[in-house]
């Protein structure tokens, strides 16, 4: 068994022995990956604490700019958190907390407001009434404070409605700032309104055009907004919630691995 096997199997007397004979520390696997990456990776919590005895380099990274903070922290279950890595984060030097501006904005959908309950006029001052954009920041500010492991602190979030995000001043002592066009939709379906939501994410470092993140949210069979009929206007609201509360975690965990590889 070499180091490598070693410290992802958990064996911290194999490795104390190889590196005895000399073993190399800071080998790499295919991936760039050291004995310390893969002890954190697989939350060996006695392996890392020896390898970062022994001098192992924490900020090391693979070939995917991980290092091993990163791994023992997305790894594993993309930011779920798990007792076992939560041990081992404690041994690795943390990263600085993140200050995070966000501006949000909200446009019709692809399918477009055909409700059942009112005109398409009717619809878009109900969606003004239901703000979808500031239901998404406060979804993502909540995951922030209580399931985001406070590695992000959001210091500014405007919700702008029914408008367009053009230009913007770029606001003052932040790490980057997170730009946001929410897209609700409905469509009257058989008598009920069939909801939709996507949630267009831009991730960019002030003054800096060239984003850290472009992703869509709320795409897809699984993670879309799916099956979500309302019998009622009343049920928009709450069903819009649900769907941005489902996709804050998620949002969350790719702005945070965009920020720590960028």
């Amino acid at each position: 068994m070499d180091i490598l096997e070693a410290a992802k199997k958990g064996k911290a007397k194999e490795i104390e022995a190889l590196l005895a004979k000399g073993a190399d520390l800071e080998a790499t696997d295919r991936e760039g990956r050291t004995p310390l990456m893969l002890a954190a990776q697989y939350g060996r919590t006695a392996t890392v604490r020896l390898l970062v005895d022994k001098g192992a380099k924490p900020e090391t990274r693979d070939t995917h700019r991980w290092n091993a903070f990163m791994l023992a922290l997305l790894a594993p279950s993309g930011g779920v958190v798990h007792t076992t890595h939560d041990a081992v984060l404690k041994l690795l030097p943390q990263p600085k907390r993140f200050r995070l501006a966000i501006t949000a904005s909200w446009t019709p959908g692809k399918a477009l407001f055909s409700s059942c309950f009112m005109r398409p006029e009717e619809m878009t001052q109900h969606m003004r009434q239901i703000h979808p954009d500031g239901m998404v920041i406060e979804a993502l500010r909540h995951f922030a404070a209580t399931s985001g492991r406070d590695l992000i602190a959001i210091v500014s979030a405007d919700a702008r409605g029914n408008t367009e995000i053009s230009e913007r001043p770029t606001p003052k002592d932040v790490d980057a700032v997170l730009t946001l066009r929410v897209e609700p939709g409905a469509a009257c379906v058989q008598q009920v309104d069939r909801l939709s939501m996507l949630i267009q994410a831009t991730l960019n470092r002030p003054e800096d055009q060239t984003p850290l993140l472009e992703k869509s949210f709320g795409a897809g069979v699984k993670t879309g907004m799916r099956g979500q009929s309302a019998t009622n206007p009343n049920q928009h609201g709450p069903l819009y919630e649900t769907w941005a509360k489902s996709q804050a975690g998620p949002l969350y965990w790719a702005v945070l691995t965009a920020l720590l590889l960028g």
